[in-house]
């Protein structure tokens, strides 16, 4: 029974034969012309390749990054508007002031948000935390959905270990997806990768069967961009910078983030935690081989973006769609593929201590809340709201942080006789305030009261 290599070679005769037709006698005879047909085309699409999508930039750094190398390898696909990056990259290697920045640290720093907080870490000199590809798993938490009183809704999540070793992000990833899980979502990223090069090469091929000089210098400069893409992804282009003398300080600090929506998030940790998250930069290392990836990202892609357009009008209609479609399917795929990525590097990470507290009437009762009835690893214990001017400079609200800070230490304790010496505690809170905020002070006993209470009945 003849092979199945024996079919495809007499399939791929057969077709050079019907197409040996359409070429000139003689190579030196080939040129580029012009398209000049009635079919249908679709030349105003060419546009698509160089339009902007809010996504390339982010799936250009994390390629730059690969922050979470020995989990996966980003594929940086060419998608809608995939060539912009590098564009933009050679404009502004060119026209930069400040050459000693590296354009990719600028690709980098524009996909970081920096949260302004409101902190207690190194006496408040860090007044931002930034959120970056490093630290993704913070965005679904930072983005939660509020209640009725967004104004007094609270997530506070613990920060133990922003920058964990590649073995132990592994040994998460394991125990919270198990390993065939883990490799069906890393696989999954690298056959995507692999299917845009195979369609890129289709195409490239195709051209030349189809005798379209065009077509094929359009899928060989996509399809050189995207070679380029996968050999920067074997490496770390930019990395985080962590600085290397920072005091080993366990105590507890807060950073507090004031959502512009409503809600607020309140990050807890060891003092050394927070700072070297509030101290991390991007770094570009520059080596030879770095230099040389990193042009021919920049110009392959940049003379992607111009064919994109200046082939695509003379190239022949079935070409053209099959173009769009690889555009449409990279798109597509990249979407799919952040998801993917995402859920590993939030397994990646391990437990995460996260408590909310909604549906509060009053802020004090939100304060109250996080302070006694969230878990232990979240209690907002010793975070001065007063002093970091998330509370009014008023007396009521510092003898409550007082009185919140000695009801806590009873918690930690397990006191058996807690509410009687609550009643005690809060007497004698009321006796300390000034009779103008008495009323306030009251509310705020009544609030206090009704946590614990809720704290005996579960």
């Amino acid at each position: 029974m003849p092979s199945p290599s024996f079919y495809l070679s007499g399939f791929l005769s057969f077709a050079g034969i019907v197409q040996a037709k359409k070429f000139p006698a003689s190579l030196t005879d080939l040129h580029a012309k012009l398209k000049d047909e009635d079919g249908v085309t679709f030349d105003p699409l060419g546009v698509a390749a160089v339009l902007y999508n809010p996504r390339v930039d982010k799936s250009a750094a994390r390629l730059y990054t690969q922050f979470d190398r020995g989990l996966y390898t980003w594929p940086h696909l060419t998608m809608i508007g995939g060539t912009l990056p590098p564009m933009q990259m050679l404009v502004e290697r060119l026209n930069a002031t400040m050459k000693w920045i590296h354009p990719s640290i600028k690709l980098c720093a524009q996909d970081t948000t920096m949260l302004p907080v409101r902190s207690d870490v190194s006496g408040n000199v860090f007044r931002q935390l930034p959120l970056n590809l490093s630290n993704a798993w913070l965005t679904d938490i930072i983005s939660f959905p509020t209640s009725k009183q967004p104004g007094n809704d609270f997530v506070v999540v613990r920060v133990d270990a922003m920058f964990q070793s590649t073995e132990n992000r592994q040994k998460n990833v394991r125990q919270h997806a198990g390993n065939i899980r883990w490799l069906v979502r890393k696989w999954t990223l690298e056959l995507i990768c692999l299917l845009n090069g195979a369609m890129l090469t289709t195409g490239m091929v195709c051209g030349i069967l189809a005798a379209d000089i065009w077509a094929f210098a359009l899928f060989s400069l996509y399809s050189s961009h995207w070679f380029a893409s996968v050999l920067i992804s074997f490496t770390s282009m930019v990395k985080i910078h962590k600085p290397d003398h920072i005091k080993n300080d366990t105590q507890e600090r807060y950073a507090v983030y004031e959502r512009d929506e409503g809600g607020t998030v309140i990050f807890k940790g060891p003092q050394k935690e927070l700072e070297e998250w509030a101290r991390s930069t991007w770094e570009y290392d520059q080596s030879w081989t770095k230099d040389c990836l990193h042009w021919f990202w920049t110009l392959s892609g940049t003379f992607s973006g111009f064919s994109s357009v200046a082939c695509m009008v003379n190239m022949k209609g079935a070409l053209q769609l099959a173009f769009l479609g690889v555009l449409v399917y990279s798109s597509l795929a990249e979407i799919g593929a952040t998801r993917i990525a995402r859920h590993l590097q939030t397994q990646a990470h391990g437990h995460i201590y996260m408590d909310q507290v909604l549906d509060n009437n009053t802020r004090s009762l939100a304060i109250i809340r996080a302070t006694l009835q969230i878990s232990p690893e979240c209690r907002l214990k010793g975070l001065d709201w007063v002093k970091l001017g998330l509370l009014p400079p008023m007396g009521v609200f510092e003898k409550m942080q007082e009185l919140l800070s000695e009801i806590e230490a009873d918690l930690d304790q397990g006191s058996d006789s807690l509410l009687p010496g609550v009643d005690e505690k809060c007497a004698q809170f009321l006796d300390r305030v000034d009779p103008s905020e008495r009323r306030l002070a009251e509310r705020i006993v009544t609030e206090v009261k009704g946590t614990l209470s809720y704290l005996k009945s579960i």
